[in-house]
């Protein structure tokens, strides 16, 4: 072949590609010699919902298919013939990215167009990294955070057990539209156990995404408890928060919530445990005018059985303001003791008020001076509680004026800017400084409004303080004279105690009960209470009032302890002890007559024994040289013009603290509990000592009680330390001296029944006494050279409760 030839021939392939290639930059980017092909082989799109078309040359029928499950893709058609397009449609993308492959087929001939949408680059985890769950086989739901639907085919579980050769005890794994559900084996370990568990996903890029949780099995059983119960809101829509203790947050989308509206309907949105310490309440806002309440009650059953039932009071006013709770605020002082002020603005404390204004038993009116005292402290106090008389708090106005709270009202108090004081032992809460315009908000009641709250003394606590309390089967100690039984000539003037002074000695004086459980504590009232003066009643029955903690330094011992717990009556009707007393006496005795209380006693003896008035028995003092005689027993009588003092007490003058065997000294009582079986003994009596000079404030101010079998070998009743003071003198100046006796009840062991003989004695337990100075009340030392001194008791009984 010449090279003309070749040339020619070349000239002509050339042409030939030339005039292909002009023909495929009209149509398509495929080669000619293909019969089915598609203008692109990946498609990007973005995560937001949309509309887009693939183009399909062929030249003949076709099929199109998904190679995968994908519901968020829909095409308008899934076969075609020759050139044409495939409309498709796909919805937004809220987790991550994510792939489709259609796959288009002519005959043998195919082509596959990969479709990738982005996501909304949200965080693919759990809503936690960990999770506490229970011992028991439940179903569990881990919420996660980010959209599953389009992800949960391509998610990859893997589990990490802290003890790999122990149990396997995730099973059932799969997933829901929101989160990793499983069930667990009850954990019969004996231990805590944990297991981390992995999800894996590839998104559409083929990046990996790896989150994990740790899921902590206990072998504690369902617990939720909410730290309050009930909810006080405003008018405004609000989402309340609850704080809570549980283990079940991991089982909350099982639980059942029930909505009980007492008023309204439908105004409660949402109820929701964010986790195991908060309970999350949506509440609309209140345009009806009127406060409203609602229950939410939330349960949790698992195969018949019911291990949550949780209920919640929610209470809405039709006011802007919103409302505190006593537990609000007293959470603003964790410690034992301390003094914040409040920084609460347009927030008030709603509460019931369970003292009453002007009322003159309210609080201890302290002593200025000797002879002085601040009357209006009582007026300024007053005490509010909660709707269900769990908690309390006392308050102090600035003025006896501005306390115009009345008994049962409903208030609403604005307490921003004010004190809160908390003490302790007992743990005890006070607001100081309200003023007339604290008081934002007041509704009248009547008795009913306050919670029936009935106990026996021994269960009291902490949380009772500043309540109203009701205590059952109570009985007056000493129920002789009146709640007020002091030296009237050292009290002030009032209608009922004319023959008083205008340089008053004495305010608040406390009287002990006891309940048919045998234990005891101090009913307190002022002088200046106009029904003070009233004979004490014999009988059983009901005591009522505000349990309180003062100290009565003319009463107690260190800084006036008489007890952790007292009780104020707020009126005489608080007090209804009209049955028939719960105790029967074994022995008594007393040296006054009780039908004239005015009148001086005799001593009635055997040898140097005394007799008792009631039963069989006798009386001595451990120092045998010791005269017995009458002496001064302030006491109850009906003139309220007289302020007479009869002798009606019986006395031993000695010393009664023995310095050469650093002993204390005291009075002994034998007698008989023989055929006598009781579930409680006790032991009655009225101390008191000193004749109300100088010279006679060496009575020793520490006591307490021992008994014995035999009179020579006695143990020391536990918890029996009790406190006296010497009697006041007139013109001198000691704040801490005592203007009439004190009563005490005291528990005896029950080994002490069914016994022939039985000593009980009454000791000195220190050589601590008063000094010659204002507020000298333990200042003084008993020693060898001290004088002798009388101490007095106004009257004694031994009794039991069947």
């Amino acid at each position: 072949m010449n090279k003309i030839t070749i040339y020619n021939m070349f000239i002509h392939r050339s042409l030939v590609l030339i005039l292909l290639t002009f023909l495929m930059g009209c149509e398509r980017k495929f080669d000619l010699g293909l019969s089915l092909s598609v203008n692109t082989n990946e498609m990007h799109l973005e995560a937001t919902e949309g509309k887009t078309k693939i183009m399909v040359y062929a030249d003949g029928d076709w099929t199109v298919a998904i190679k995968e499950d994908a519901d968020w893709l829909a095409l308008d058609r899934m076969s075609g013939t020759g050139n044409s397009d495939i409309l498709f449609s796909y919805s937004q993308n809220f987790g991550v990215s994510r792939s489709v492959t259609l796959v288009i087929s002519k005959g043998q001939e195919k082509q596959e167009v990969k479709i990738i949408q982005a996501g909304l680059n949200a965080a693919f985890r759990f809503s936690k990294s960990k999770y506490t769950i229970t011992r028991n086989p439940f179903q569990i739901n881990l919420p996660i955070v980010n959209d599953l639907k389009s992800n949960v085919k391509n998610i990859k579980i893997d589990y990490l057990y802290d003890d790999e050769t122990s149990e396997k005890w995730i099973t059932e794994a799969s997933f829901t539209d929101n989160g990793f559900q499983f069930r667990a084996l009850e954990n019969n370990a004996g231990r805590n156990r944990t297991v981390r568990v992995y999800l894996t996903v590839i998104d559409g890029f083929d990046k990996e995404y790896t989150v994990f949780a740790d899921v902590d099995q206990s072998l504690q059983d369902p617990v939720l408890v909410s730290r309050k119960q009930v909810s006080v809101l405003t008018r405004n829509a609000k989402i309340d928060t609850v704080i809570v203790k549980g283990n079940v947050g991991a089982l909350f989308s099982d639980f059942e919530h029930v909505i009980t509206y007492e008023q309204g309907a439908d105004w409660i949105e949402k109820v929701e445990l964010a986790n195991d310490s908060l309970l999350m309440i949506a509440v609309r806002q209140n345009n009806s005018g009127e406060r409203r309440t609602a229950q939410v009650e939330l349960k949790y059953t698992n195969n018949g059985t019911n291990y949550i039932n949780l209920q919640h009071q929610i209470e809405q006013s039709a006011d802007d303001f919103e409302y505190l709770t006593m537990d609000d605020l007293k959470a603003l002082i964790p410690t034992e003791t301390g003094e914040v002020k409040l920084n609460t603005p347009l927030q008030v404390l709603e509460a019931f008020v369970i003292s009453d204004a002007t009322n003159a038993n309210m609080e201890v009116n302290p002593n200025l001076s000797f002879n002085a005292i601040d009357y209006d402290e009582s007026l300024k106090t007053a005490y509010v509680q909660n709707g269900k008389g769990s908690s309390g708090i006392r308050l102090k106005f600035a003025t006896k004026g501005a306390n115009t709270l009345k008994r049962y009202s409903k208030v609403a108090l604005s307490v921003d800017g004010l004190v809160l004081v908390k003490e302790s032992n007992p743990t005890r809460y006070t607001i100081k400084g309200l003023v007339a315009s604290t008081i934002v908000k007041s509704e009248a009641g009547t008795a009913t409004s306050l919670p029936t709250k009935s106990k026996t003394i021994g269960e009291l606590n902490d949380s009772d303080m500043y309540t109203y309390v009701t205590l059952k089967n109570t009985s007056i100690s000493v129920p002789y004279g009146s709640y007020v039984n002091v030296n009237m000539g050292y009290a002030a003037v009032f209608n009922w105690n004319q023959a008083g002074t205008t340089t008053p000695y004495v305010d608040a004086v406390p009287t002990a009960i006891y309940d048919d459980q045998g234990s005891s504590l101090k009913a307190v009232v002022n002088v200046a209470t106009s029904w003070s003066r009233s004979t004490l009643p014999t009988g059983s029955g009901t005591f009522s009032g505000i349990i309180v903690h003062h100290k009565l330094i003319k009463y107690g011992y260190g800084e006036g302890e008489i007890g952790r717990y007292s009780i104020r009556p707020v009126t005489q009707s608080d007090i209804k002890l009209n049955g028939a007393e719960k105790a029967n006496t074994i022995v008594e005795w007393k040296w006054m007559n009780p039908s004239n209380l005015s009148a001086n006693g005799t001593i009635q003896k055997s040898g140097d024994k005394i007799l008792p008035a009631v039963g069989s028995g006798e009386m001595g003092c451990t120092v045998a040289a010791a005269a017995s005689s009458v002496g001064a027993h302030p006491i109850f009588h009906t003139d309220p013009t007289s302020k007479a003092v009869p002798s009606s007490a019986a006395q031993f003058n000695t010393k009664w603290w023995n310095a050469t065997t650093n002993k204390g000294e005291g009075f002994v009582f034998k007698f008989s509990t023989t055929g006598i079986s009781a579930r409680q003994l006790l032991l009655n009596f009225s101390q008191g000592g000193g004749s109300g000079t100088v010279a006679t404030l060496n009575v020793p101010t520490y006591w307490e009680i021992a008994y014995s079998f035999d009179g020579v070998n006695y143990n020391v009743l536990p918890n029996s330390t009790y406190g006296i003071r010497p009697l006041a003198g007139w013109g001198l100046n000691h704040i801490y001296t005592a203007n009439g006796l004190n009563t005490f009840t005291f528990k005896l062991p029950n080994e002490l029944l069914g016994k022939a003989n039985v000593y009980v004695k009454l000791q000195a337990q220190r050589d601590i006494c008063g000094a010659d100075s204002p507020n000298g009340a333990e200042s003084g030392k008993i020693t060898a050279s001290s004088p002798i001194v009388t101490v007095r008791l106004g009257a004694v009984a031994v009794k039991y409760i069947p």
